[in-house]
């Protein structure tokens, strides 16, 4: 069977939010099946201007219902005027009452939120949009996931995010062998580990112009199942403990042992989508022990593992 997704483009709207999963997508239709056919519409039909200055021409206007098409809504810096536009927010409410699916990249999450299509169940926007989705209560927003499927509503945390969640979709529908195609096709990872903060750990790291500093960043993420402790970072870094804790809080403004605990509880909440044995998790993360992972799990986040992973693994 064919899937129908249709795009909304709007003024302003992130070129890499439409092309990266409309791309993925794309490349999915081998071997001589079509499983996505992809339109693009805007709310009047009439061309736009993506925020990068590219012209962009829908095919059409977007349909009272969808005609049971999924529908795709990217984001970038036009998503809030589209917020005050009525009618829109009246046709993506139709959308979400037919069959199709609702998806959402990066800000896009916005105008779901404001359309209620969001109301009671968890969802995920770009890291950059936390102070927006305090007025939206209804939705259990965890900023910090790469992307969250909630039925037939899918989110994604932010640009290229949105070509893992269309790698989800397609595992979903055409199977674990289309999804790898595809991923190695657009040279990418079929799945992620961690979630946003992960990679604000890296580019961090990467920004702190101090090589020393970036390697030893670079190395805990990597590996944080390994015995981090103060002199073993220390080691690692070539400088004594004194010296690596002022850097720490200099560039992360966190102690060393404040981001290996961090680190490590990212990586526990992906495995947690594994299905993985809760010892193992904690193994694997670098905790040692359950106990030990319980009380980071309490310190982030307020709740028990168990806890956590029933609201959102």
């Amino acid at each position: 069977m064919t899937r129908k997704i249709d795009i909304l483009l709007f003024d302003g709207v992130n070129l890499l939010d439409v092309a990266g999963p409309v791309q993925a997508f794309e490349a999915a239709n081998m071997d001589g099946r079509l499983p996505y056919q992809t339109r693009f519409v805007s709310a009047d039909g009439n061309p736009v201007r993506a925020c990068c200055g590219l012209q962009l021409t829908p095919h059409a206007k977007i349909a009272a219902d969808g005609n049971g098409s999924d529908l795709l809504i990217p984001g970038g810096a036009g998503v809030d005027r589209l917020l005050e536009n009525a009618q829109l927010l009246d046709l993506i409410r139709q959308y979400a009452a037919g069959p199709g699916r609702m998806i959402s990249v990066c800000s896009g999450a916005m105008i779901l939120a404001e359309a209620g299509v969001l109301d009671g169940i968890a969802a995920t926007t770009h890291w950059a949009r936390q102070e927006h989705t305090r007025d939206y209560p209804k939705v259990d927003w965890d900023l910090d996931r790469i992307s969250i499927s909630q039925g037939k509503v899918f989110t994604s945390a932010g640009v290229t995010t949105g070509i893992d969640l269309a790698l989800a979709i397609i595992q979903v529908d055409c199977g674990p062998s289309t999804a790898l195609a595809v991923a190695r096709e657009l040279i990418v990872q079929l799945r992620r580990t961690g979630g946003q903060s992960q990679y604000a750990f890296h580019l961090a790291g990467q920004f702190t112009g101090d090589g020393t500093m970036a390697q030893l960043i670079e190395q805990i993420v990597a590996r944080p199942n390994l015995d981090w402790t103060l002199e073993a970072m220390a080691d690692a870094a070539g400088m004594n403990t004194r010296t690596l804790t002022r850097r720490f809080k200099r560039d992360l403004e966190e102690t060393p042992a404040q981001f290996v605990e961090k680190v490590r509880v990212d990586h526990a909440r992906s495995l947690l989508q594994e299905e993985m044995p809760l010892k193992r998790v904690a193994s694997e993360s670098g905790f040692g022990d359950l106990q030990r992972m319980r009380r980071a799990f309490r310190r982030r986040f307020g709740v028990q593992v168990g806890e956590y992973k029933a609201m959102f693994a």
